[in-house]
């Protein structure tokens, strides 16, 4: 939002991991709401490069964001899985694997709870990842790059 610094996106990549988390645990809404709720996270966590490049109070530039990026394959894979969301169909793979994609969901129904738990996965390159181990590396990949430009 306008009128909101570089930390407020990074609160809300909190939030949207939290979200993942409980998709896991199981939440009602079903699939697609699963679906929606992994697909925020990916958009928000790649967001994040946006919010703090334009933030002049961060101090963070392009380049030290693209240096981040392109030394991290898990943030590479986050921001394939983003903007195949976003755009609909991946162009650009900052991968390499322009077929990188949430490839499959494992879900376990609760009966009579009404609520279910989904398991995701993401294919790219040659292998398949859970896509919860995913998010929370893409997380600590910022963490650690947030402390080491003093902003958190």
């Amino acid at each position: 939002m306008l009128g909101q610094g570089w930390q407020s996106q990074w609160e809300r990549v909190g939030r949207r991991l939290e979200d993942v988390r409980r998709v896991y645990a199981g939440t009602p809404g079903g699939t697609d709401v699963a679906i929606d709720k992994v697909l925020s996270f990916f958009e928000t966590v790649h967001a994040l490069r946006d919010w703090l490049w334009n933030d002049p109070a961060s101090g963070v530039t392009k380049d030290n964001v693209h240096t981040l990026i392109d030394s991290s394959p898990v943030l590479q894979v986050c921001a394939d899985v983003a903007n195949g969301s976003k755009h609909f169909k991946l162009t650009t793979s900052q991968t390499g694997d322009p077929s990188t994609t949430i490839a499959r969901n494992d879900v376990a129904v609760f009966v009579g709870k009404g609520t279910s738990a989904h398991r995701f996965y993401i294919a790219s390159g040659s292998s398949e990842r859970d896509l919860l181990k995913v998010a929370e590396e893409a997380v600590d990949e910022w963490r650690k790059f947030l402390s080491g430009h003093h902003l958190i």
